[in-house]
């Protein structure tokens, strides 16, 4: 058995970047590393990797079966992470981070309460788990800074923005190769047209108004380029880990035009 399996690690390599890419650019864009980013870093992974087992304890507990094994795994990753986050709050005293452990709890709890319907996979459970996984970018960017700033929001909103593109295109290109109707692959082009037709004009806006520079544009360049030409040339075929590695590639590129992005604002 392979250490994934026995650690009840994510499988999905998305969700690694996801998770990981905004608390990088956080960190970056603020410009200063210390222990405690070090400590957030750590204690964030912990709860990031708890999920996995809360989803196979709360599912089993719903279906009267107790999973001692998953609920070990779960106190273990969740003490964890309450021992290199404590710090943080009662030595620190880094207490805008209390508001986002009660978003992240409240978005895990809405997340749960999918996944015991067996929907999390919906576009809304995808985005929901989204918006919690990049709030690694503004608590990276206050942890780094000591202080709180709007960058910081910003930094979320565009990462979200940017991750929950992949949500729609992915399932764009799954469909287009697997959907069991032709009213499914009509149904996710017209979403997956419209979300990024929303953000080609959101960027539009937030570049006009000055709140993003060129940079910021061309950080969503290849997840623009990438959904408009699928949507114009829909491909019957599907290889799922080119699109996975792809994605990922995608996503450094935004992570280094992004932070380039800020560092010049």
């Amino acid at each position: 058995m392979s250490v994934q399996a026995i650690l009840k690690l994510p499988k999905e390599h998305g969700a690694w970047a996801m998770f990981y890419v905004p608390l990088v650019v956080g960190a970056v864009v603020a410009a200063s590393f210390s222990w405690r980013l070090a400590l957030l870093a750590l204690s964030a992974t912990f709860l990031f990797i708890a999920r996995e087992s809360l989803v196979v304890w709360w599912r089993a507990r719903q279906r009267g079966r107790p999973q001692r094994e998953a609920q070990l795994r779960l106190l273990i990753y969740c003490g964890l992470a309450a021992v290199f986050g404590a710090p943080l709050v009662f030595v620190y005293r880094l207490v805008w981070l209390i508001p986002f452990a009660v978003v992240a709890v409240i978005l895990l709890a809405v997340n749960m309460k999918q996944a015991e319907q067996l929907d999390e996979r919906t576009i809304i459970g995808e985005i929901l788990a989204i918006i919690g996984m990049t709030m690694t970018a503004p608590a990276a960017y206050y942890v780094a800074r000591g202080e709180w700033h709007g960058s910081a929001l910003w930094l979320w909103a565009l990462n979200a923005l940017y991750f929950t593109s992949s949500v729609f295109y992915v399932k764009l290109r799954v469909l287009t190769a697997h959907a069991r109707t032709d009213e499914m692959r009509r149904q996710i082009r017209r979403r997956c047209a419209l979300y990024h037709g929303f953000l080609l004009g959101a960027l539009v806006v937030f570049t006009l108004t000055g709140n993003v520079n060129l940079l910021a544009v061309i950080a969503f360049a290849p997840a623009l380029g990438r959904a408009f030409w699928h949507l114009v040339n829909p491909a019957g075929q599907l290889n799922l880990r080119r699109v996975g590695v792809l994605e990922i590639v995608y996503s450094l590129v935004f992570l280094v035009f992004i932070a380039w992005s800020f560092s010049r604002a």
